[in-house]
């Protein structure tokens, strides 16, 4: 019982609240049932007084000798002297003094006084009369003592249940204010410090109440929060620093690609890369293994561990190098395209296994590595298709132009020793001495222009200044002027593509210097949607049917350029007069280009 009532507050307010009404029930019944026994005590008071009077009444008429109401006075005495009122009080409880006086005022009245007043002795009467006075004031000190003794109770009872009540007010006021005040204060105090931040706060109160048990759950909901807010620290502290890892290692990502494709790839750089990578991530060690030629592997491989020890390792394994005896370290793949290119082995001085995002890093840079070993095969590869390329476009066209004359002037020499064997007139030998000149003076001026063209170059002022110059070199060079007009490219064309567009200028300005008799050119590159096209215009004496390539071979030339930008040549007559050249192709840089087919 005393178990539950520590354990509930319910239980203790209710408890109070019930011994209170108990105790003012009590109260209240107490004082009905003293003032219910108490009711008839007035009634026999006044009973007892009005016995006197009437005792005095009838002394009175006997002194006066009215003997006609004597009867009248003695049976109401009588009446009085036995009332009701009277009876009840003493049924009261057991026989006590009260009983006594009562028995000795009607033994006194009936043996004493009513046979004197029967008998007519007056005298008798009035010296007895005195005494039985007085027996009933005796008698009404009683009655009245009995009635405050009964109001001596109430009063008690009244004190008791006050006092009572009192007691549990002071009880209740007690548990209120420390029971449940003072620990809903704390409760509200640990909660507003709680809110600004102070995770550490707890309460102390501690009953088996329903407050207790709050207390309780709030302390254990508060350390919970605390632990989980210092473990949220401790593992946004982590990330934080995995983050400023993984940041620090993809700038080195980003720098080092970058520094890679602008520079050929070699041991130092690589080298240089993987000690500022491992720099970035501490405890790392890294090793890679590169392999020889994809046509012809090597059987010896080189090793680079990122501070300048290379070491070619035994016979197509990496595994013999000293770095790689250490530990068991992880192993990532180089490769491009489907093409193996060696292998990055990782593993940390202490040991711990690789967290994904430094795998992640890791694989990052074996990728990087990779690019940058499969970009400087492709660039070899590129610069040997270049080297072809130019050997081919040279090889033709010394076949096209210079052969061609020397081949012109073999013939004439061949023709001269003819001529010299038969004999013939110094005039004829003149005739073929004079075309011979001719034709050395052509094949000069052909290997001029070959040297020329193979000199030229974009230099960084861009294709629009390049176009510039050859404009203003080609006015100097002739008697016609060379109108430059060029609209601004929504993108910028490969350094092939300016090559070619420089070339085909030039070969048409020099056909208009050679054979158009001009006095106006026209150079025009503009832009039309998705095509480019170059426009060569003279206002010259043109042609007319079909164009002797003999005479032009630079027009075979100017087609094959065409095909090689992937557009269209078309030549064609000018209105009124003069020739007009355009190409027409789509840049590399918009993609699916078309080709073209000369006219």
């Amino acid at each position: 019982m005393m178990r539950w009532l520590r354990s509930s507050l319910p239980a203790r307010a209710g408890l109070a609240v019930i011994l209170i009404a108990v105790l003012a029930l009590a109260s209240s019944l107490s004082a009905g049932l003293i003032a219910w026994f108490s009711q008839g005590d007035a009634a026999a008071i006044n009973t007892a007084g009005s016995v006197r009077m009437e005792t005095y009444h009838l002394s009175w008429k006997l002194a006066a000798g009215a003997s006609e109401d004597i009867p009248a006075i003695v049976d109401s005495l009588q009446q009085r002297l036995d009332s009701p009122a009277l009876r009840v009080v003493l049924e009261d409880g057991p026989a006590t003094s009260l009983h006594r006086s009562y028995r000795d005022l009607q033994q006194r009245w009936n043996q004493t006084l009513r046979p004197a007043i029967e008998r007519g002795d007056a005298a008798f009467f009035q010296a007895s009369a005195s005494s039985f006075v007085e027996q009933l004031d005796q008698f009404v000190t009683l009655l009245q003592r009995q009635s405050e003794h009964k109001q001596g109770w109430q009063q008690t009872i009244q004190g008791v249940a006050l006092f009572s009540t009192m007691i549990i007010l002071l009880i209740g006021l007690y548990e209120l204010q420390y029971g449940v005040v003072t620990p809903l204060q704390e409760l509200v105090d640990a909660t507003q410090r709680f809110r600004r931040g102070e995770f550490q706060v707890r309460v102390n109160h501690q009953s088996e109440d329903e407050l207790g048990q709050l207390a309780t759950s709030f302390n254990t909901m508060a350390e919970t929060i605390e632990q989980s807010h210092r473990t949220l620290e401790n593992q946004v502290q982590q990330k934080t620093l995995n983050l400023q890892q993984a940041n620090a290692a993809l700038e080195l990502l980003y720098q080092s690609s970058r520094s890679l494709a602008t520079r050929q790839a070699n041991a130092e750089g690589l080298d240089e890369l993987i000690r500022r990578f491992q720099q970035r991530l501490p405890g790392l060690r890294l090793s890679l293994c590169l392999q020889g030629q994809l046509q012809a592997p090597a059987r010896q491989l080189l090793a680079l561990h990122g501070a300048n020890g290379r070491q070619v390792c035994a016979s197509s394994d990496c595994a013999t190098c000293e770095q790689h005896q250490s530990g068991r370290p992880l192993t990532f793949s180089i490769s491009n395209q489907g093409n193996d290119l060696g292998e990055l082995k990782a593993h940390f001085v202490d040991g711990h296994a690789a967290q994904p995002w430094e795998s992640a890093l890791i694989q990052a840079l074996a990728n990087l590595i990779g690019t940058t070993l499969s970009l400087k095969r492709q660039r070899e590869q590129d610069h040997r298709l270049l080297l072809l390329d130019e050997r081919t476009i040279i090889a033709r066209e010394l076949h096209d132009s210079l052969a061609q004359a020397l081949s012109y002037m073999k013939l004439q020499v061949s023709r001269m020793q003819t001529l010299l064997r038969r004999g013939e007139p110094v005039q004829t030998l003149e005739t073929v001495t004079a075309e011979l000149r001719e034709g050395l003076n052509n094949a000069y001026r052909q290997l001029r222009e070959l040297l020329t063209t193979f000199r030229l170059q974009i230099h960084d002022d861009g294709l629009v200044e390049e176009l510039k110059d050859t404009a203003e070199e080609f006015s100097h060079r002739g008697d016609f002027q060379v109108h430059l007009r060029i609209d601004p490219l929504a993108f910028e064309l490969s350094a092939s593509e300016q090559i070619h567009i420089l070339q085909i200028t030039r070969e048409a300005l020099s056909n208009c210097l050679r054979h158009a008799h001009a006095e106006n050119a026209w150079l025009e590159l503009r832009q039309e949607g998705e095509t480019v096209r170059l426009s060569i215009e003279d206002d010259g004496r043109g042609f007319s049917g079909e164009v002797d390539q003999r005479e032009h071979h630079g027009l075979n030339i100017m087609n094959e350029r065409a095909r090689s930008l992937r557009g269209q040549l078309r030549i064609f007559s000018r209105t009124p007069q003069g020739t007009c050249i355009q190409v027409h192709f789509q840049p590399e840089f918009l993609g699916q280009p078309t080709e073209g087919i000369a006219t």
